[in-house]
């Protein structure tokens, strides 16, 4: 006879899979491979270069950006050296503003009433060919990630050829170029979907994967031990200020969507997975959001990792029996405990 929890389980996925289905009858698609949409593109007019960008969304100051503007910021420099999809560009010296700092002059609106509410936030970083990507509010802060992801304007001491426009995303760590936008037109800052419902902390006991996802899936512990095992170790400081480290062993967040058949991807747009993010719930409605960039092996391929045990042991009631983990974010902020949900959600227009 079928326990109740194995019959509201097997209910879940029935309801799961006609959501899939109505989801394709009305267009929607079942896509997953990322590298099919490397060389496709939905553009709706040609790269036109660039004079000024647009700053707008849920920021309290939008407005217009001209190159004076973005050199009155503090002046950044990197050098990368990425891959395209025809070989190297290249080691190159990119000067501009900080995107943080823009998002931030622009005055970010937030929600007083919910905790690291900066972390539901998303960059759609869009060029004049409408060619767009995401980037995580979690990435370019300074208490989280930290990334100096740059509006550049210059390139190897000069303004940016003609072909770029006045401003050029330039995303270090990426391994690809695919977020380096060129002829930037509009920054814009959003959200990440609806707002999960606040609720009092209890100990999580199943994971959901929903959203644009091929298959939506429920895993137990057991389920989730079935899949590849990747551990990750994290440097941090204790209460006392004192170097630690932490090791933590899962499941990669790339592997267990594919496990769940990958995301649904639109085959004509060009590198659609990164217009997409993946919200993460706690019990108590605590969320926080990753785009696909982060995770993607052949972006920055951060080992963001949905973990079952820390230092060798499995988490306490406090955590739930998974958290979600994200090397490199000092805050830990997206450490998010008692891990109940994985939303795929669309960031693009």
């Amino acid at each position: 006879m079928l326990t109740k929890r194995l019959v509201r389980r097997w209910l879940f996925l029935c309801v799961l899979a006609l959501v899939s289905c109505l989801w394709s009858a009305c267009g929607g698609t079942t896509t997953t491979s990322a590298a099919s949409t490397a060389t496709v593109s939905t553009s709706p007019s040609t790269n036109t270069p660039s004079i000024s960008l647009q700053l707008t969304g849920q920021v309290k100051v939008p407005g217009e950006l001209k190159l004076a503007d973005l050199q009155a910021f503090p002046q950044i420099s990197v050098t990368t050296n990425p891959q395209s999809g025809h070989g190297p560009l290249g080691n190159h010296t990119y000067t501009g503003a900080l995107l943080y700092d823009l998002v931030q002059k622009a005055q970010i609106v937030m929600d007083a009433s919910r905790k690291n509410d900066i972390l539901r936030k998303v960059v759609l970083v869009t060029g004049t060919d409408g060619y767009s990507v995401a980037v995580s509010l979690g990435e370019i802060s300074p208490r989280f990630a930290g990334k100096k992801i740059l509006v550049a304007y210059e390139e190897d001491g000069k303004l940016l050829p003609k072909a770029d426009g006045f401003a050029r995303l330039i995303v270090p760590g990426d391994t690809l170029a695919g977020r380096y936008v060129s002829n930037i037109a509009k920054i814009e800052m959003k959200s990440a979907g609806p707002l999960p419902k606040l609720a009092s902390r209890s100990p999580s006991s199943s994971l959901y994967v929903v959203g644009l996802i091929k298959t939506p899936s429920s895993y137990d512990q057991d389920a989730l031990k079935a899949l590849k095992t990747t551990t990750v170790t994290v440097q941090g400081k204790d209460e006392s200020g004192k170097a630690v480290s932490t090791m933590y062993s899962g499941v990669l967040l790339s592997d267990l969507l594919t496990s769940a058949g990958g995301m649904q991807l639109n085959a004509k747009a060009k590198n659609d997975f990164l217009r997409k993010g993946i919200v993460a719930i706690g019990t108590d409605g605590y969320s926080c959001i990753v785009v696909g960039g982060e995770i993607e092996q052949r972006f920055a391929h951060t080992q963001i990792l949905v973990a079952l045990a820390e230092n060798g042991k499995p988490f306490t009631n406090t955590d739930g029996f998974v958290r979600l983990i994200v090397p490199g974010d000092q805050a830990q902020g997206r450490f998010v405990s008692n891990l109940t949900e994985l939303q795929v959600v669309e960031l693009g227009p």
